[in-house]
């Protein structure tokens, strides 16, 4: 606010030194209250001017000129102090819709209302659910599967421009069709947090909000510290004070196996060589919720998500990407590993993953602390959420041709030391075991599916081109 008002300041300087320019010199005796520091002398005045605002005769200015430089100055006053109260105005509303407006917002009745319509529960034994990184793509399915079911849903989510922000915003638009209600806010904001809270006793947080992405770790590291660090630790901070206690299940990541190359990958492999900033952030969070559950009685489930697509999907994802590239025309960029090999990934479709979220709120034991004391042991539970069958790369780009019809302009290059692995198989037998977890879906099928729903959202199937800047 500070910044904006001293850009008005300099701008009526600016203004008054153009055209007020044989007056700047002694305005301040006309105006002794207003900023400017100068005072008339005889070596920056006028001789005449001089003479007739400090005659050495007393008696000399004569009642007509004194009447004009009093109007002079009394209109030059007004003015000023019209424009410095427009400004102040100008300043205030901007300051109160870019911080001051969101929090005033989260407090007013209406925004409650709205908060506890969404949270209310329509199942027996339901629950109410807080999902964090609603907007995004797992969380805006997870929270549709969670409400079609009967259970309460409010969604918090920051939208921000890490990828698109308007795809974000339409999957909101769907969510609010379903009486989903997302709060707009930063999950590291515990004034939000502790409102929500007071306003809804959640008994399940589904904590998918994350800065994503293995490359963009490089271009912004300090990302993923604020919302998979940080952002975790002011969840945390609030759920252990809660009361009662919510359970809740969180998105680890496949990328915490690193550079293991045993495979597939097991819960009970080592993830003590991480090869991103992303996966040091991820691997961290599972040690910081062991914490909690260890010294605060929290129930925690970490899911560790293998290369999720479908429709809704991220943009930054290299499906979507592929996608996109192929149908405007333009080349792809195909990594290999090393002596040529090509990559692979456990490509799961997100209905699957939706079921494993879901099946983890279902068979989540409860937490046992309340406003930050621990009375028992609660259960801490990590699992593997894959299809179990990976898809090498040049794989999925020839399933895309084939629903695109069109054939991809491939640049095939060595992989960069950028973060990247070569390979991600899961084994999800604990998964199946205690969640009943069975994905049902290959890829062929889940690309057709994300196929058909990219060329509907970017109006393909109207003959029109939406996708250039996403």
């Amino acid at each position: 606010m500070k910044t904006k008002l001293f850009i008005w300041s300099s701008t009526f300087s600016s203004f008054f030194s153009s055209r007020y320019r044989p007056f700047q010199s002694y305005l301040p005796a006309f105006l002794p209250n207003s900023n400017f520091t100068s005072t008339p002398s005889s070596s920056n005045m006028p001789h005449q001017l001089e003479e007739e605002l400090f005659p050495s005769t007393p008696g000399k200015i004569k009642s007509d000129r004194r009447t004009f430089h009093r109007c002079v100055a009394s209109t030059s006053t007004l003015f000023l102090w019209a424009l410095f109260l427009i400004a102040l105005t100008a300043s205030y509303l901007s300051f109160i819709a870019s911080s001051g407006s969101r929090y005033l917002h989260h407090t007013s009745h209406d925004w409650k209302k709205h908060v506890r319509s969404s949270a209310q529960i329509h199942r027996k034994n339901g629950f109410s659910v807080l999902v964090t990184g609603a907007a995004g793509f797992v969380g805006t399915h997870v929270s549709l599967a969670l409400k079609k079911r009967g259970d309460g849903v409010v969604g918090i989510d920051n939208f921000n421009d890490y990828y698109d922000p308007s795809l974000k915003r339409s999957r909101r638009k769907m969510l609010q069709s379903k009486n989903i209600f997302i709060v707009e806010a930063d999950i590291n904001d515990r004034r939000i947090l502790a409102k929500l809270f007071e306003t809804v006793p959640f008994t399940h947080v589904m904590h998918l909000a994350a800065q994503a992405g293995v490359r963009y770790a490089m271009e912004n590291p300090n990302s993923y510290v604020h919302s998979n660090i940080a952002g975790l630790v002011t969840l945390l901070e609030q759920c252990k004070e809660a009361k009662p206690q919510p359970s809740i299940v969180w998105a680890s990541s496949s990328s915490v196996y690193g550079l293991n190359d045993k495979v597939p990958f097991s819960e009970s492999d080592r993830t003590d060589q991480p090869a991103s900033l992303y996966a040091a952030t991820k691997k961290a969070g599972e040690e910081i919720t062991h914490t909690y559950n260890h010294i605060y009685g929290l129930s925690i489930t970490g899911l560790r998500f293998f290369t999720v697509y479908g429709p809704w999907g991220r943009p930054d994802m290299a499906y979507f990407s592929f996608t996109r590239n192929i149908l405007q025309g333009r080349p792809i960029t195909v990594f290999r590993g090393k002596d040529g090999v090509d990559l692979a990934r456990d490509f799961t479709y997100i209905d699957d993953i939706v079921k494993g979220c879901v099946a983890s709120l279902d068979t989540a034991g409860k937490s046992t602390g309340t406003g930050g004391k621990k009375k028992g042991p609660a259960p801490y539970r990590i699992y593997n959420l894959g299809n179990t069958s990976p898809v090498t790369v040049p794989a999925l780009v020839g399933i895309l041709e084939k629903n695109l019809k069109t054939k991809a302009k491939k640049n095939v290059v060595a992989m960069p030391g950028n973060g990247d692995v070569p390979f991600t198989h899961a084994n999800i037998s604990l998964a199946r075991r205690d969640l009943g977890y069975n994905p049902t879906t290959d890829l062929p099928t889940g690309l057709r599916k994300f196929v058909k729903w990219y060329l509907s959202y970017y109006g393909y199937n109207d003959g029109k081109d939406k996708s250039v800047n996403s």
